[in-house]
Order: C-alpha cells, then sequence, then structure tokens
C-alpha cells in the first residue's frame, strides 16, 4: 500500500489577493483533476474613482456555461452561509 502526499495550501486568515490566488494556484498545480472549470469576478477601481468588474473563465464551452458556473457557485454560498 503506498500514499500520495500532496501540499495543501494553508489559507492564511487576512490573505491578500496575491496571497490567495497563490494559495489556489499551488492547489490547481498539485491537484489539476479538481479544476475542470472555474470562473473568478473581481472588483477594481479605476484611477478616476469608478468601479468596474472583471471575470476569467477555464474550460467553459461558451458564455452561457460560464453563466451557469457563476450560478452554480451562487448556488453554493447560498447553501453554505444558511448552515
Amino acid at each position: 500500500m503506498s500514499a500520495d502526499i500532496s501540499i495543501l495550501p494553508i489559507w492564511k486568515k487576512d490573505a491578500t489577493a496575491y496571497e490567495r490566488l497563490s494559495e489556489l494556484a499551488l492547489l490547481a498545480r498539485e491537484n489539476p483533476e479538481m479544476f475542470e472549470q472555474f470562473a473568478i469576478v473581481y472588483k477594481s477601481r479605476l484611477p478616476n474613482k469608478n468601479v468596474k468588474f472583471r471575470y476569467m473563465d477555464f474550460g467553459t464551452a461558451d458564455v452561457f456555461a460560464t453563466m451557469g458556473l457563476f450560478e452554480a457557485g451562487k448556488a453554493t454560498v447560498w447553501d453554505s452561509s444558511c448552515r
């Protein structure tokens, strides 16, 4: 019997965006099979103080698949926060 040892990220409290995305990248590098698809939305502040929302996706076939992934994510957040 053999065991595979994998490095999992340390989910640091109060991490910066860079640190949090680096933790996620480490998880993806060590366990690429976990990431069939993903979508990320982030909010940025423009120099004129306006807000801009941006997103990126991976593994989705089209805009409808990306939107479906966002909807599934919303449902997951709602279910997790209501328990």
